[in-house]
């Protein structure tokens, strides 16, 4: 919570400092000592705040602990694919809205270290399928949750050789293809 006052106080002194550049611009001030100070100072205590916080500005164009790809699933029952990716990977929901019919907009769920963000489909944008891959720590507990959950098996974990990992694949209702992975668990 602390560190996010600093962040919003940061974001206002980088616009300030906008400011002071465009009026380095007008005839007025283009020699004006105060403001070069001023410009000076401000960019010192930028630079000050962010060492400080350890935020590094270029990087901050996403939300903290957000991964850079996400993917986007648009399914028909977009809460009830939320439901399961919630008992199945224990997912939390990071932001969520809803459009005026109760039907879900836009939802972001944090499984594990991963954001998985999903909607409901609509006319424009039809439900789609896809495959995604997700390590979890129990290959053979998530794969069991997930058949009793009601999705479909393609194949039960197991570890192939030469592959350090042992892998398990299911359906769920909206035909997605999950292949679960946990890495050297053997049978």
């Amino acid at each position: 919570m602390r560190q996010e006052f600093w962040l919003k106080l940061l974001y206002i002194l980088t616009k300030l400092i906008g400011q002071i550049g465009l009026l380095f611009r007008h005839p007025l001030f283009r020699s004006s000592i105060v403001l070069t100070r001023l410009y000076i100072f401000i960019i010192f205590i930028l630079t000050m705040f962010s060492a400080i916080l350890k935020v590094d500005f270029m990087k901050a164009y996403k939300p903290e602990d957000y991964n850079s790809l996400s993917p986007y699933l648009i399914v028909d029952n977009a809460q009830q694919l939320v439901d399961l990716l919630t008992v199945i990977f224990d997912a939390k929901t990071l932001r969520r809205y809803d459009q005026k019919n109760g039907k879900i907009m836009h939802i972001e769920l944090l499984l594990d270290d991963t954001v998985v963000m999903i909607s409901d489909s609509t006319e424009n944008y039809g439900a789609n399928k896809t495959m995604l891959h997700i390590y979890v720590p129990d290959v053979f507990e998530t794969y069991a949750k997930a058949l009793e959950q009601g999705c479909m098996a393609i194949e039960p974990p197991a570890n192939r050789g030469g592959d350090p990992d042992t892998r398990g694949s299911f359906y769920d209702f909206a035909g997605n293809h999950w292949s679960v992975s946990t890495q050297n668990i053997r049978e």
